[in-house]
């Protein structure tokens, strides 16, 4: 009776160690197979140094197998494991990854936002937009349409506040169409305050562009915001300033440009010199 019970104990013994060798073989296939190089040398390292693919069918899931072919490069493979599974956000983002390795970053955006991947389609849309304005536009709109809803305040203001800008870069480049690219990136950086009425960045932006379309009103409204959040900005100083004369009022504008001009301004160039701004301040005698 003791030999029988000696001999299961040690039958335990032993599976327990299988099950135990089984699990270490799975995290170091999948320390190996990430790339998972934080200590060298190590086994993970050399493993994955001699054949990233070694231990990869270790892993589980076709998602996580899919996860690290994309991290080693296999596209095809990683795509085929991809093909059969939903196409939901969990595998949007690796296939996002997989048409960015493959240069078609058009799809990838789309891959990205459907995933929520707000970084890496907030990289691309800024890339394409040197290249492509027009399509980076309706990235950038379907990007804050998919963020609609988000808990991600700060996330849904800065997609709103790249859409302005993008919009009052259209403004610049197709000037027949000025009027309206301004007056929506002006509708756009106005829904980014009522997300961040405090930002001075946000601020800073809905003045100029309100003050570029001739809303004087709305300008002062931003850049005195701005001012009171901010004492120190220069730029909402300058702002006051340009805003201020615009409606005439000189010897408010001198004292504002006057404060700005003393504070770190950060404005590529005098506020006179402005090119769509300035006229009113030369004016004005400064």
């Amino acid at each position: 009776m003791r030999s029988f019970s000696v001999v299961v104990r040690t039958a335990i013994a032993v599976v327990a160690l299988l099950v135990l060798a089984a699990l270490g073989a799975v995290q170091l296939a999948s320390s190996a197979a990430y790339g998972d190089l934080a200590a060298r040398p190590s086994l993970p390292a050399a493993l994955h140094a001699a054949d990233p693919s070694l231990l990869r069918p270790l892993l589980g899931g076709p998602l996580a197998r899919a996860a690290a072919a994309v991290h080693d490069g296999d596209l095809d493979e990683a795509a085929a494991l991809l093909a059969p599974l939903p196409r939901d956000a969990s595998t949007a983002d690796l296939r996002g990854r997989i048409a960015e390795a493959r240069g078609d970053n058009a799809a990838a955006v789309r891959a990205y936002i459907d995933a929520g991947d707000v970084e890496r389609a907030q990289g691309l849309i800024g890339a394409l937009a040197q290249t492509n304005l027009l399509g980076a536009l309706d990235d950038e709109q379907r990007l804050v349409n998919n963020l609609r809803g988000a808990d991600a305040v700060e996330v849904r203001g800065q997609a709103l506040w790249r859409l302005g800008q993008l919009q009052a870069t259209a403004g610049y480049v197709d000037p027949p169409k000025r009027r309206t690219w301004w007056l929506r990136a002006q509708r756009t950086y106005e829904q980014t305050l009522a997300l961040a009425p405090n930002e001075e960045t946000y601020l800073l932006a809905a003045g100029y562009q309100a003050l570029a379309n001739g809303d004087v009103a709305g300008a002062l409204r931003h850049y005195t915001r701005a001012a009171a959040v901010v004492p120190n900005s220069g730029d909402a100083y300058a702002g006051l300033a340009w805003a201020y004369a615009a409606r005439g009022d000189c010897a408010s504008a001198r004292r504002a440009l006057a404060r700005a001009r003393r504070l770190s301004i950060s404005v590529q160039r005098d506020p006179t010199a402005d090119p769509n701004l300035g006229a009113p301040l030369k004016r004005c005698g400064v």
